[in-house]
């Protein structure tokens, strides 16, 4: 065979795919999108959920892309009826998107949570979603939320259909896109105007960190500092006065002992001694009679 012809071969060879990269591999099954705006902040929450394709094997490494300047809380993953934290790669960042990627280890929802900035314009807001089209997908589900004070709600594409939360405080549209191929990107816009800067659930802001009354000197558990000098001068006395009782303990016990010692001794010594019982004078050891008074003893 000519050389020539095996250069070609090799060369179609090195340019055939390897399934071993091609991220055409992980397919999703669904896409659902929550969008909620100026819902507990004034920017739009965005919920950002995926379902693994029982096509793909597990695990499963999938990469999402969102706006750089998007503030990420949470990255989660369903298990039975509740979300848990799901472990990740930090995010990256290509020019003005950050990536994260995510490893599925079922077919279970997984989602991240995040705030990107609304575009304001005097009292028009504005808001873009893009889908890069990174994996295909069965099923692109797009849900939108704003404020029911709303006015001139515009959106590409139109909304397959309209409501009010039964509470009156939204208004509420989804958009559903079938099959959506790799390399084929989705994008969402939203355009309303809003007189308001009102959010529709302020109380879910901050309550996890407001506490229930004013931190102040008589908050139970904290210590005002104008006491301290007194507090530390209390314990001060205290540990002088345990130390002098253990002083006078020790003292006690040391002359006790002595004391004992010397009285069992005299004890002894005088058991061994003889006395007149008429004068009282002190025989000598062998005396039979009173060296004084001549009284037998």
């Amino acid at each position: 065979m000519p050389r020539w012809r095996v250069y070609l071969l090799l060369l179609a060879f090195l340019h055939l795919p390897s399934p071993a990269v091609a991220q055409g591999e992980t397919k999703l099954r669904a896409i659902n999108i929550e969008l909620w705006s100026e819902y507990d902040q004034p920017s739009m929450l965005v919920i950002y959920e995926f379902i693994v394709s029982p096509e793909t094997p597990l695990p499963a490494e999938v990469t999402l892309r969102f706006p750089k300047d998007s503030n990420l809380i949470a990255v989660a993953v369903l298990h039975g009826s509740e979300f848990f934290n799901k472990d990740y790669t930090l995010p990256g960042e290509q020019g003005n998107w950050q990536t994260i990627k995510i490893t599925a280890e079922s077919y279970e929802p997984h989602r991240i949570e995040y705030y990107q900035p609304l575009v304001h314009d005097g009292g028009e807001r504005q808001f873009k979603f893009h889908w890069f089209g990174d994996y295909h997908v069965q099923e692109f589900n797009v849900h939108l939320l704003v404020p029911a004070d709303s006015t001139d709600v515009v959106t590409y594409p139109v909304l397959d259909e309209t409501a009010t939360s039964s509470d009156g405080s939204l208004i509420t549209g989804t958009v559903t896109k079938h099959d959506l191929r790799m390399m084929n990107s989705f994008q969402f816009r939203l355009e309303y105007r809003r007189a308001s800067a009102a959010l529709v659930k302020p109380q879910m802001a901050t309550a996890q960190v407001v506490p229930a009354a004013p931190v102040d000197e008589s908050t139970p558990g904290r210590v005002s500092i104008t006491n301290l000098p007194w507090i530390i001068g209390g314990f001060g006395l205290a540990l002088i006065c345990i130390a002098l009782f253990s002083y006078w303990r020790s003292t006690q016990y040391g002359e006790s002992q002595p004391r004992e010692r010397r009285r069992y001794q005299r004890e002894v010594v005088e058991e061994g001694q003889a006395y007149c019982h008429e004068c009282g004078t002190r025989a000598h050891a062998g005396d039979r009679f009173c060296r004084t008074c001549g009284s037998r003893l």
